[in-house]
């Protein structure tokens, strides 16, 4: 069995390991999609920013399925999820009169993201 010793803990975190899983159904949102991350609080380990929660943003970039961290954290498996890099605009993140120029991208998982009707 593998063992890991005490002095090999910090060296073993620091190179990390791939999260990276095969998908079990194809990507829900595509390039360019426009959608609206979930509004409610979470109740449990999430990896998704409050400061974006019901906001709108543009899928940017498609990582692929990964290990979904809220399952995983609380030993429910890895149940991997399409990870996707969504924008935003900074006035729809802080209103108007912020740096209106300016966009903040976050990679946010598929269950965090539903479609967007509309652009408010």
């Amino acid at each position: 069995p593998r063992t890991l010793r005490a002095g090999d803990v910090e060296a073993t975190l620091a190179r990390g390991s791939p999260t990276l899983r095969t998908a079990s159904a194809p990507a829900r949102f595509a390039l360019g999609d426009r959608v609206r991350m979930l509004r409610q609080k979470a109740t449990h380990h999430t990896r998704l920013p409050g400061y974006v929660r019901g906001k709108v943003g543009t899928i940017e970039r498609i990582h692929g399925a990964h290990v979904f961290p809220d399952t995983h954290a609380h030993g429910l498996g890895e149940q991997p999820q399409w990870l996707y890099t969504v924008t935003f605009d900074a006035e729809q993140l802080w209103g108007k009169g912020s740096a209106a120029r300016h966009a903040v991208s976050v990679d946010a998982w598929e269950p965090y993201l539903e479609a967007c009707q509309d652009e408010t």
